[in-house]
């Protein structure tokens, strides 16, 4: 049962992970996993590795100790969930982007209790790491103008090979050319190796995107031109470099949570509060390439069906949220009955 129930864990993750805007880690976080997740990932090692020679008992004597059963599940339906949804949710975000981001934008609303309750002293400390984090991700995604995020969606189209592309808010760009390859000198493998520490540091903290981040360094386009061209070493030390900040940025999270849990916890709030300005669901747009381009955050000055659309699912997903905490309670209390009894 626990099994099922991890891998529904990890397709609500990945799922999230398909969403523009939307974190796997404050689906972690609203799921109250974040912290087993930290601790399983941080458990990995050279030691993991010593063990997978040392015979079938220290094989399993790691797995129990790395949580790995928890971990495989996760990963597993993450997997799962990107290869079953990614087109319905590519469909949803084309054709009901509103209700759809109506819908996470009521989950990550509803999520907030989740570190709220963590929180043990509302001191201010913990209040301005809270304001920090709010300030980290609405800056984060201010960073980029509307006209810096058509230029980089004209910029990915005529990477995958098309020729042309429009836009609402921007002239349409024709002929353009894209360079083929990303040259192997040790600057750009330098490069790499660093996006792809900050990139997997940016998915494992709530509220933040990875793919936002390699956009804000300049690498988001020369990687899809690598996928593109096969350009193996190049994936490799990308992938290097992810490996790397998953297993020491997850150490040093952990130990943020052990030794200064309030203060972390108030930082996490924060991210997710700051997160909700990024998901907000009604949003000026251009179009490139037939694709919807989000450019900047409106009031709708109507109410349409759409903007009703959009309100039920928004009390969807707070109602989803509160349907599971409610579950979540009931099974905690029915534990507790047990362990008395």
């Amino acid at each position: 049962m626990q099994i099922i129930v991890n891998l529904l864990r990890g397709f609500a993750i990945g799922i999230a992970n398909i969403i523009p805007g939307v974190s796997g880690g404050t689906v972690a976080l609203m799921l109250g996993i974040y912290q087993r997740l930290i601790n399983a990932i941080g458990a990995l090692g050279s030691d993991t590795l010593k063990a997978m020679t040392s015979g079938k008992e220290a094989i399993l004597n790691e797995i129990r100790r790395t949580d790995a059963a928890f971990l495989a599940a996760l990963t597993a339906g993450a997997g799962m969930a990107i290869l079953a949804s990614a087109r319905l949710m590519g469909y949803l975000l084309e054709n009901y982007h509103d209700p759809t981001y109506g819908f996470f934008f009521g989950l990550v609303a509803a999520s907030l209790v989740v570190p709220w309750r963590l929180i043990k002293s509302l001191a201010p400390g913990n209040i301005l790491s809270c304001l920090l984090a709010i300030a980290l991700v609405v800056g984060l995604t201010l960073a980029m103008s509307g006209e810096e995020r058509l230029h980089a969606a004209q910029k990915k189209a005529l990477i995958k090979g098309t020729t042309t592309v429009d836009s609402g808010a921007a002239s349409a760009t024709h002929g353009s050319t894209v360079g083929t390859s990303i040259a192997t000198d040790p600057k750009n493998m330098l490069l790499f190796f660093a996006a792809g520490v900050i990139a997997i540091c940016a998915m494992i903290l709530p509220g933040i995107s990875g793919s936002f981040m390699l956009l804000l360094m300049g690498v988001y386009f020369d990687l899809l031109i690598c996928i593109n061209e096969r350009q193996i070493l190049m994936l490799a030390i990308f992938a290097a470099g992810a490996a790397t900040g998953l297993l020491v940025f997850t150490r040093f999270l952990n130990y943020l949570l052990q030794k200064h849990g309030d203060a972390t916890m108030s930082f996490m709030l924060g991210l997710v509060l700051g997160s909700l300005y990024a998901i907000w669901p009604f949003k000026s747009f251009g179009m490139v390439a037939g694709r919807r381009v989000d450019i900047a955050n409106i009031m709708p000055d109507s109410f349409t069906a759409n903007e009703g659309m959009t309100l039920l699912a928004c009390l969807g997903g707070l109602l989803l949220v509160i349907i599971f905490m409610a579950i979540e309670k009931r099974q905690k209390a029915s534990a507790r009955c047990d362990d008395t009894a």
